[in-house]
């Protein structure tokens, strides 16, 4: 049955204001929080500028101008969106909150990887089924979507854990989910230019990673992607950094998002996702942070993040509140 799976069984490890409910609790942005405008923290703040952003995390998108290229954001993102389940060891688990709470919680570029299996798809992470399925995911959106409709979010869609065709792979995608189940309407699938920001809110725009489901092509020249996973963590570092500094330069220089993967696996055969996110997500937060308390507002694109709203909580708000003053 379509959209039905059971797990496989095979073991293989191949910009602001206080959240509300459980997504809020996850992410640790209550009020009081050191990053919210109440005087808890040392650091210097500027009132005026501040006010000037008044956005929740579920909404910090509305207020930013139309005509805004999503290549003049700064966005969280997440890797491997929906892999919530680990597997032995824990490899394959790369975030704590479900997709609907990472919404909630300002993250707006997804990372979705998606098995064909009996003509539809099942999410994984390597060869770990995910308890998910692509409908849940598209459905999800348009649900967070509804009730935002001043936000969009950026998807990428990979194949994984499957040696299908392009052709079989778009077939489902663009039989399946885009005609027969009316999802088309929410997608956005331009491909040769990125949209403004009016031109797709309350939509999912696509960056696509297979041929023939249209969509940016993750590996034209629309996107510069830093996804070098397979780094220690210290080289890994510079290599976001590196990544970082290369956006900040270029930025309204030039018509491409840079897509920045804070994520690795450390090349280890049993790679440690959450260990590795407690070293690197603590070292993101730390330097934009002094940005913002210095008055800079770079532009970085997506940064996207193992374990966000988890492993250094307020991450999300350090991101997307430098769209402070657009």
């Amino acid at each position: 049955m379509r959209d039905t799976f059971a797990n496989s069984g095979d073991q293989r490890v191949s910009r602001r204001g206080v959240l509300r409910g459980a997504a809020g609790a996850a992410l640790g942005l209550a009020a009081g929080g050191t990053l919210l405008a109440n005087g808890a923290s040392a650091a210097p703040r500027r009132p005026a500028a501040r006010a000037a952003f008044a956005a929740e995390p579920h909404n910090w998108m509305s207020g930013l101008p139309d005509d805004r290229t999503i290549d003049d954001l700064t966005i969280p993102g997440t890797h491997n969106s929906c892999a919530t389940v680990g597997g032995p060891f824990d490899t394959a688990k790369c975030q704590d909150l479900s997709l609907p709470d990472l919404l909630s919680g300002g993250v707006r570029f997804l990372d979705i990887r998606c098995r064909p299996i009996d003509g539809a798809f099942a999410i994984h992470h390597g060869v770990i089924y995910q308890n998910k399925n692509f409908n849940n995911v598209l459905t999800e959106c348009r649900d967070f979507l509804s009730a935002n409709p001043g936000e969009t979010v950026l998807m990428s869609v990979k194949k994984e854990h499957s040696d299908a065709s392009a052709e079989e792979f778009a077939a489902i995608f663009n039989d399946l989910y885009m005609k027969e189940q009316g999802f088309d309407s929410l997608v956005h699938r331009d491909s040769d230019a990125l949209p403004s920001l009016g031109a797709v809110r309350g939509k999912v725009v696509l960056v696509a990673r297979e041929p023939g489901i249209g969509g940016i092509d993750r590996n034209g020249p629309l996107l510069s992607v830093q996804d070098d996973y397979q780094l220690p963590v210290a080289e890994k570092w510079d290599r976001v950094q590196e990544h970082l500094d290369a956006a900040k330069s270029e930025a309204g220089g030039t018509k491409r998002l840079s897509v920045n993967y804070v994520s690795t696996t450390t090349g280890e055969l049993l790679p440690a996702p959450r260990n590795y996110a407690k070293e690197l997500n603590p070292k993101v937060e730390t330097r934009l942070n002094e940005e913002y308390d210095r008055g800079d507002r770079p532009v970085y694109g997506a940064i996207l993040l193992d374990f966000a709203g988890s492993e250094a909580a307020d991450l999300p708000k350090a991101i997307y509140r430098l769209n402070e003053g657009l």
